[in-house]
């Protein structure tokens, strides 16, 4: 049973285009009726999350859950990791909310706060890895960070950009798609060396290449159908470049996992990866949902890292 006395909330007003923040009184009673006297945190800027998270885990909380989309998710996560506890002693719950919807697919009931909350009052949970990427920041330094999802590079950051410049009015799923058609109009493919636990596996002109903890990313296109969160891997899903019209022409497969198919796509699996361009054009980084550089990149699996709750079985 989740007891409310080492249970945190890290909520995020702006997300579900705010209604989190208008509607706060209702859904903080909703929690408190299911989850018992929990401290319920509001966010008040980027990377105030990680703040929140990591200061509850240093002050003696098991249980964290993280109510917005998955860019809130990610902070989170990095919260609980920058304050190093034991491997898989920390629990992420997730309270569904925001345009962002990929990671929440992997647990049991989620479609809204109060489904979610009176599961998580009893939920079990298993271990599940973290990723950990160090890459080339938009300000030319060197930077790390931690991802629960999917880590990608080549067009899904530019995707992210397009998307986060958005209002978002139309949900995820169509956001996501009208975002990916104007990004693919945009870019030039980037050539990239791959090297999945230190074997080069090749130089790829790419679409994208997804590093993959989880299974969903871009509004429900489901990129890694093996993906498992707790099995010490990543998929690493390499989809080649074959022109604009043939893109766009197979783009459908992603939502169904039947690209995995197509002759265009290559699947790796490894715990390391590691990426660099041989051109000029850019490989933009994807943590999350979030874009903020671009290659060279190391990716690393951090095994058993944490819990998840509310777990659908067929993912761990």
């Amino acid at each position: 049973m989740l007891d409310p006395k080492t249970t945190v909330v890290v909520a995020n007003p702006a997300a579900a285009g705010g209604r989190v923040g208008r509607e706060w009184d209702k859904l903080a009673g909703t929690i408190r009726r299911h989850l018992g006297d929990v401290q319920l945190h509001k966010t008040a800027r980027a990377g105030h999350a990680t703040e929140i998270a990591a200061d509850a885990v240093r002050n003696g909380a098991f249980t964290v859950l993280s109510m917005g989309g998955d860019g809130t998710h990610n902070e989170v996560v990095n919260g609980i990791m920058a304050a190093k506890p034991p491997p898989a002693t920390v629990a992420l719950g997730l309270l569904p909310a925001g345009t962002g919807g990929d990671f929440r697919r992997l647990v049991k009931h989620n479609t809204d706060v109060e489904t979610a909350a009176k599961a998580l009052s009893s939920a079990s949970s298993s271990a599940i890895d973290v990723g950990h990427v160090c890459f080339r920041h938009d300000d030319g330094q060197d930077r790390e960070r931690f991802f629960i999802n999917i880590s990608s590079f080549g067009i899904g950051g530019l995707v992210d950009r397009i998307v986060n410049r958005s209002s978002k009015r139309l949900g995820g799923t169509a956001t996501f798609f009208i975002s990916t058609v104007r990004a693919l109009v945009r870019y030039k493919p980037a050539r990239v060396r791959l090297f999945v636990d230190d074997e080069d596996r090749g130089v790829f002109d790419i679409t994208n290449i997804q590093v993959c903890n989880g299974q969903y990313a871009g509004g429900g296109m489901h990129f890694a159908p093996d993906a498992r969160l707790g099995d010490g891997l990543f998929d690493v899903v390499v989809i080649e470049h074959r022109g604009l019209m043939r893109t766009i022409g197979t783009s459908g497969t992603l939502y169904k996992g039947t690209h995995v198919e197509l002759p265009e796509v290559k699947i790796f699996r490894g715990a390391k990866v590691v990426a660099r361009t041989e051109s000029d054009a850019p490989a933009y980084i994807d943590i999350d949902g979030e874009a903020p550089g671009t290659l060279p990149a190391e990716f690393t699996v951090q095994p058993s890292a944490i819990r998840l709750l509310d777990p659908r079985i067929e993912v761990i």
